[in-house]
């Protein structure tokens, strides 16, 4: 069971009225299975910004893509669909509150929105040496110790037009 610091003592005074209302107190949250840490505000708003308000916004993410259980679920797929529910049901008050009264949130946010667009240009990136491979195959040439890749015959008009087609992966194309 959690006891009252030195540090604690400070804040709450050495009344020993206070003091055992302050350990009753922390002790209603360890008997549910808490584990208390004595910390600064500011080391709990960074982890409660890097744990809690991570977790609420990839839920609610999560919540928008309507996912549903498949006859095929992974392990990994169902903690995700947890991770739906049980933030999904929490306020959405709650979940404002993480934002609005942290101030570390934001920096989060920026941190989430920087990781997935990292993790798109590496996909991005590997999808188009694949389609490299695809479309020039080993007719690549060097010229001058340039890669010089064949033209296009047609370009899609300003995206708004079909791509051209591409041929169907090969054996060498994937290795």
């Amino acid at each position: 069971m959690p006891t009252t610091s030195a540090k604690n003592i400070r804040r709450i005074g050495s009344d020993e009225s206070r003091v055992s209302r302050c350990e009753k107190f922390l002790n209603a949250f360890a008997r549910e299975g808490c584990v208390m840490r004595e910390m600064t505000c500011a080391e709990h708003d960074q982890h409660a910004a890097e744990s809690q308000f991570i977790t609420h916004t990839v839920g609610r993410i999560l919540e928008k893509l309507n996912l549903e259980s498949t006859p095929i679920n992974t392990k990994g797929y169902e903690r995700l669909l947890d991770l739906v529910e049980n933030t999904s049901s929490d306020s959405f008050e709650l979940y404002y509150g993480l934002f609005m009264y942290n101030k570390n949130a934001m920096e989060q946010l920026e941190r989430l929105d920087l990781a997935f667009e990292s993790l798109k240009k590496e996909l991005f990136g590997h999808l188009h040496e694949v389609l490299r491979k695809q479309l020039f195959g080993k007719r690549e040439r060097f010229s001058g110790g340039l890669l010089q890749p064949p033209v296009l015959s047609k370009l899609p008009a300003n995206g708004n037009g079909p791509a051209p087609a591409l041929p169907p992966l090969s054996d060498s194309a994937t290795s």
